[in-house]
């Protein structure tokens, strides 16, 4: 966390604006064309230019791997533990507004009472959390990006060999907020379009003690991962 961190403070102190570059601004053709006045039917003609220009709405689509560092107390149950990642956002200009779905399987290291059934370390524990987010991109240099974004993360906990057991578990959800920063590499693969690598550190406010008394607050929650990030192009004409 801390070296994390010390890039990221690097990185925002000596680069200056200038990531995820490409001409936000309209470029217009220099040819001249004539254009009808209104292009569903046939009448007087005007000179215009052809002009494309970049939208504000895009959309971010990632794929990476987590991993999960408990308190002690819920440690104890869960261990720290890895899984993927997939995420979805719609972009609008630098904000963008998404849903990262986090599944994972573990088995339990403690044998814990949930509403009167002991889940024993024989169980298959999906301990899934799905976060909505909403990051703010801060553009630098090189294409590089730092992305601080704040989240709200469902954790949720789902038994797979419930069948093979011979029990039926309800262990309760517990919400929380997450706040984290990602730091991205963008590469250029057409003007609007992007693909990027980033990593990811966060740290996840939930409260397990609502599930269970024994086990504690908080995780950290690291990641790494590939992304694509795509803007619409929009064409018109600019009359002379």
């Amino acid at each position: 966390m801390k070296r994390f961190l010390l890039i990221a403070a690097f990185i925002t102190t000596s680069a200056r604006a200038g990531a995820q570059n490409y001409e936000r601004n309209p470029v217009c053709s220099s040819d001249t064309v004539m254009v009808p006045r209104n292009p569903k039917m046939s009448g007087r003609l005007y000179k215009a230019f052809e002009c494309t220009k970049v939208s504000k709405l895009g959309l971010r689509v990632e794929l990476g791997f987590n991993h999960y560092s408990y308190n002690p107390q819920t440690r104890n149950w869960l261990g720290n533990h890895n899984g993927p990642l997939l995420g979805l956002a719609i972009a609008y200009g630098d904000f963008n507004l998404g849903i990262k779905f986090k599944p994972a399987t573990v088995g339990p290291r403690l044998e814990l009472a949930f509403n009167g059934v002991v889940l024993t370390k024989d169980a298959t524990l999906n301990p899934n959390k799905i976060d909505y987010d909403l990051s703010y991109s801060i553009n630098f240099k090189h294409n590089i990006s730092l992305e601080p974004y704040i989240a709200l993360t469902s954790n949720c906990f789902v038994v797979i060999n419930e069948e093979e057991l011979d029990q039926h578990y309800h262990i309760d959800k517990t919400r929380g907020l997450t706040l984290g920063t990602s730091l991205n590499k963008y590469f250029r693969l057409k003007n609007f379009q992007f693909f990027s690598v980033f990593a990811r550190y966060g740290y996840g406010l939930s409260d397990f003690k609502k599930i269970h008394s024994s086990l504690g607050r908080g995780y950290g929650d690291i990641a790494v991962g590939v992304a694509y990030k795509g803007f619409i192009k929009q064409t018109y004409w600019k009359r002379l």
